[in-house]
């Protein structure tokens, strides 16, 4: 359970596991090219939960339609072959200079990321002069 926790400094902030460590909101934001296909954005360090996932097309791809995609998988594991984190589309060949706000997996046990875990995206279409940025919220979690 992740509970407040005071700092020596007066600042407050959450404690993340039983043992003290401080957990902490986490943004994780990774920028995507149109030759990035495939790519990991963190290693898992302790358990995390996913708590929102948004993106920012900057200059829009011309290829056609082209989608990035969210997942969490094991060590070992291919990217594309772990958990989707969304059930919505992320269209890096949507309009420059906006947000897209996708919506989380359910049921509540596909947004967690175990220790150990890594967190990527895999990009399908042709992604032609794309580029732009998702990030992903992510909570401590026993």
């Amino acid at each position: 359970m992740v509970e407040l926790k005071q700092f020596a400094d007066g600042s407050l902030g959450l404690q993340g596991d039983s043992t003290g460590g401080n957990g902490a909101f986490l943004p994780i934001t990774a920028a995507y090219t149109a030759a990035s296909g495939t790519a990991s954005m963190m290693s898992a360090n302790r358990n995390y939960i996913v708590g929102d996932i948004t993106g920012r097309v900057d200059v829009s791809g011309t290829g056609g339609a082209c989608t990035l995609s969210l997942y969490a998988a094991a060590s070992g594991v291919a990217i594309a072959s772990g958990m989707l984190l969304h059930t919505s589309s992320f269209n890096i060949a949507g309009t420059a200079n906006t947000k897209q706000v996708l919506s989380l997996a359910t049921p509540a046990s596909a947004l967690v990321l175990p220790a150990g875990s890594v967190l990527g995206y895999v990009i399908t279409g042709l992604p032609t002069s794309a580029t732009g940025s998702i990030t992903v919220t992510l909570s401590p979690s026993n």
